[in-house]
């Protein structure tokens, strides 16, 4: 897709580390706006060899700094607290190579932990192995966007059940729309940690992490995020929300996204209650985003369209 000629860019320098409503945006645009991220990956661009090899996650900080920058924060005057923020993602273009490691990992024969370079060739990713190097189609995603809480500013390494944040969720690519409800006056947009690839439930902790760079459009929705108790995530083919709390497992996860599109299917599509959780059990599609150790999970659940009526509210 091409730069739409009135994006604003939100340039790599101007990122941090925490979705906080203290942050002082280093943007204000308006409902409509298109705007191109460019991000750094979760290492912040200083990995680049093989040879950075980590024993630890401390070893690795010494290097990096902290994890995950995110671009931003932008702000939207017109979203207020109740509103909710849809962003659009149109493209993502991916940086020269990514990058994947582990350390720490004691049923692992790396002790010195293992760094991989992978480099991007168009829309194919070059994974060295023992072996010889394969050719993974890439698959481009948001690991990170979020919108700051009204209290208690949370980690960009982390996620919040109705902010957003690192959920690393496979959907959120070109094509997608990501709702999150509003807490603080402009809601206050981050977003970062792209992967070339990812797979389900990021079992490593790190997916191939690449910096790139993001095309959104950003639309308030008036009033419609009071009721949300987790983000929405859209597709063409399907509607779906995340569970997304940290330090919880799997399955508080499932429940909280299995509740949250039950609402919708009866608040936006008429559906009763009854009938809604009916559905969800016959035609539910579950992806586990992530399930690493430390109180990392997420989870998306979809409905797919053709078992939708049509929409019967504004709200999404």
């Amino acid at each position: 897709m091409a730069e739409p000629a009135t994006a604003v860019r939100v340039p790599r320098s101007l990122h941090h580390f925490a979705h906080d409503p203290g942050l002082p945006p280093v943007f204000e645009v308006s409902s409509g706006t298109s705007l191109v991220f460019e991000t750094l990956d979760c290492f912040s661009n200083r990995i680049d060899s093989p040879q950075q090899r980590f024993r630890t996650e401390a070893e690795l900080l010494t290097v990096i700094g902290a994890f995950n920058p995110v671009s931003g924060p932008v702000a939207i005057p017109e979203a207020q607290p109740g509103d909710a923020l849809a962003v659009t993602v149109h493209d993502i273009r991916l940086g020269p190579y990514a990058v994947t490691l582990i350390h720490d990992l004691p049923d692992v024969d790396a002790p010195l932990g293992d760094t991989r370079i992978c480099p991007i060739d168009g829309d194919t990713v070059w994974f060295p192995t023992s072996r010889g190097p394969l050719a993974l189609p890439a698959r481009p995603m948001v690991g990170s966007l979020g919108v700051a809480p009204a209290r208690d500013p949370f980690s960009s390494l982390l996620s919040h059940p109705r902010c957003g944040g690192n959920m690393d969720c496979q959907a959120l690519r070109a094509g997608s729309v990501l709702v999150l409800p509003v807490e603080v006056p402009g809601a206050l947009l981050s977003l970062g940690d792209v992967h070339a690839l990812m797979g389900d439930a990021e079992i490593t902790g790190t997916a191939l992490e690449t910096s790139a760079d993001v095309t959104v459009t950003v639309d308030v929705r008036q009033g419609t995020g009071a009721a949300m108790t987790a983000p929405h995530l859209d597709e063409p083919h399907r509607i779906g929300a995340v569970g997304c709390a940290h330090g919880v497992g799997v399955d508080d996860n499932l429940r909280s996204a299995m509740g949250e599109l039950r609402r919708r299917l009866t608040a936006e599509y008429g559906y009763l209650p009854a009938e809604a959780y009916e559905l969800l059990g016959a035609v539910a599609e579950v992806t586990v985003n992530q399930c690493v150790h430390g109180g990392w999970s997420s989870v998306h659940v979809a409905v797919p369209r053709y078992a939708l009526p049509p929409h019967i509210s504004t709200s999404d």
